[in-house]
């Protein structure tokens, strides 16, 4: 007997792209708000002997907070727009949370993204609009606009609207990064401690090995850029992939590539903003790809992997930076936003 289908979600629509970019350019447009301003992993695949002490170091004094049980409105309530939102870069969203079935809050530059069941949209009384899951409301908040004034009547519905909604208490990851430098970070952790919410300081994990005497592969108009993303992917797993096929299921080094005596592999794991990502990219830009002789482009990689809103993909971008001004883009896009 055949079972009946009891569930049937349809996958998220997934839209690749690949841009090639001036260096300056990439820095501006990478990360793309369609791959959201939140990473939990990013990887770097340096073929070459660069000096990378820069890179290394660059997420050591980084942190992040979890923070148990914090309803939503008490991160619009006056004291702490005033202290954080609007005095330096917060970000924050939901733990445990798919976005197939699960409601969840995303704060990123300014603006507070409330992902609700249709119950709870017909509760709260705001205003939002279908996500490409039916069952799901999307309702977005521009903290920093000037209609979202302490003394408007939005900003007093809003609070007075997610006050009222106990379901909209979660778990979160946050951090915050203050305009004023004399200012501490860990300023915001001391914040909601005195308010009594459970607050544990976490650090992003990082991993680093080095790969000797490695076939690479390089750029060029015959490459088609998703294969050298796949290399990138198996080798920082520590995948080996045979110069020969012996298999016809074997990975191999996509071609033209090149013998590289050293690639430093740099994992890192936590909760990671677009800005400071950005920040990661220029300091991989300034660095030089190794010179194969030959007039086809070596490269630097540098991968971000969005947070898995749902359970079967997931959103990346990878940026390969060159010897030239020019920078090639891949980007996998898995989203809630309507892909046309």
């Amino acid at each position: 007997m055949i079972s009946p289908e009891v569930v049937n979600f349809s996958p998220p629509k997934s839209l690749q792209q690949t841009y090639i970019l001036k260096k300056e350019q990439a820095l501006n447009k990478v990360p793309s708000q369609d791959l959201g301003s939140h990473f939990h992993g990013i990887t770097a695949v340096l073929p070459g002997d660069n000096e990378i002490a820069e890179v290394q170091d660059f997420f050591l004094d980084t942190a992040f907070y979890k923070v148990n049980q914090l309803p939503v409105h008490k991160l619009l309530e006056a004291d702490f727009l005033s202290a954080f939102v609007k005095k330096g870069h917060f970000d924050a969203r939901t733990l445990g949370m798919w976005g197939e079935v699960d409601q969840s809050v995303i704060i990123e530059s300014g603006k507070l993204c409330l992902s609700v069941c249709k119950d709870t949209y017909q509760e709260l009384g705001l205003s939002g609009q279908a996500e490409i899951i039916s069952s799901k409301q999307n309702i977005t908040i521009n903290l920093l606009d000037e209609k979202f004034s302490l003394d408007s009547n939005y900003y007093k519905r809003v609070i007075w609207c997610l006050k009222n909604q106990t379901s909209l208490q979660f778990d979160w990851i946050v951090n915050w990064y203050p305009h004023d430098p004399d200012i501490c970070p860990s300023s915001l952790a001391a914040y909601l401690d005195l308010l009594g919410f459970q607050v544990v300081r976490c650090q992003p994990s990082f991993e680093e090995k080095i790969v000797n005497e490695i076939n690479v592969p390089l750029l060029c108009s015959e490459t088609d850029i998703s294969d050298v993303v796949e290399w990138v992917g198996a080798t920082a797993l520590g995948i080996t992939c045979p110069e020969q096929e012996d298999y016809t299921s074997s990975m191999t080094c996509p071609e033209p590539n090149y013998k590289s005596k050293k690639v430093h592999i740099l994992k890192w794991k936590g909760f990671f903003s677009a800005r400071q990502a950005k920040q990661l990219l220029g300091v991989i830009l300034k660095l030089q790809p190794e010179s194969t002789g030959s007039s086809v482009s070596s490269w630097l990689n540098l991968t971000f992997n969005g947070f898995d809103e749902f359970q079967i993909a997931s959103s990346i971008c990878s940026v390969f930076t060159t010897a030239s001004d020019i920078c090639h883009v891949f980007t996998n896009q898995t989203s809630r936003r309507k892909i046309k």
